[in-house]
């Protein structure tokens, strides 16, 4: 996985008439991470430790980025790394699983499968995913 000098920034929610979008925004200078957005079954596990939490939902979406979250200088994302949001039906938890060696695991508890696109952008860099809630 491709590493970055990119650090978080915020990690966010959104309603739209046909999906709910996750946005994780970074920040800094540098090229964009790698990434990968798979869902695994729960439990989860966090980070280094071995240790397992459920994600609230059925289904849970975990994004792989090759940044920090917060970096060792605690430089960057500085919010809860358990957020139940309140703005979304279907996205029911964010959970922060793993910010080590420079990345980072975001848990996202969805209500059931739903098929999601992944999409990069810059100005600012941000990952954003959309899970779809037609169906």
């Amino acid at each position: 996985m491709k590493l970055s000098g990119l650090v978080g920034k915020d990690i966010r929610t959104g309603a739209h008439e046909c999906f709910e979008r996750t946005v994780i925004e970074l920040q800094g200078s540098g090229e964009f991470p790698g990434w990968t957005v798979e869902y695994q079954p729960d439990p989860i596990v966090l980070g280094e430790s071995n240790e397992t939490a459920a994600i609230k939902g059925d289904a849970t979406l975990v994004v792989r980025l090759g940044s920090w979250m917060q970096s060792m200088d605690n430089e960057g994302y500085d919010g809860p790394s358990d957020i139940f949001p309140t703005n979304v039906a279907h996205i029911l938890e964010l959970r922060l699983v793993e910010n080590f060696e420079g990345v980072t695991r975001w848990a996202i508890g969805v209500d059931r499968e739903r098929p999601f696109v992944v999409t990069q952008l810059t100005d600012p860099p941000r990952l954003v995913i959309d899970v779809d809630t037609s169906t």
